[in-house]
């Protein structure tokens, strides 16, 4: 869970970025879009049967990473963004073991359990 928390706080980071770094342009549009679709992943993901969805933020992450090259951000935000893409696209993969299973699959549906 603390891996969706963490993806959380980077979201509300973006969403103060450009305030708190003092920029504006595209790169405050980018991380005032990018940041509330973070967060919003991260909580969605945060129970343990919508985990899955943490690959979501697969494309926002990526964004972060590509956005700053295309959109030619300044030092400040281009910082801001690069660190926070490597932290989103981190912490996807970052999921504690589960010991309870959900729906059985395939094989509770074909042949299942008696």
């Amino acid at each position: 869970m603390w891996p969706r928390l963490a993806s959380v706080a980077v979201g509300i980071w973006l969403m103060a970025a450009p305030a708190v770094l003092a920029y504006d342009g595209a790169p405050a549009t980018s991380d005032r879009v990018v940041g509330p679709v973070v967060a919003a992943i991260g909580i969605v993901a945060a129970s343990t049967v919508t985990r899955g969805l943490r690959w979501a933020n697969l494309v926002p992450g990526l964004w972060l990473l590509v956005g700053p090259a295309l959109l030619g951000f300044p030092a400040t935000p281009l910082v801001s963004s690069l660190g926070a893409g490597v932290l989103v696209l981190a912490l996807i993969p970052w999921s504690p073991g589960d010991p309870d299973r959900f729906g059985g699959g395939w094989r509770s549906l074909v042949g299942g359990r008696d």
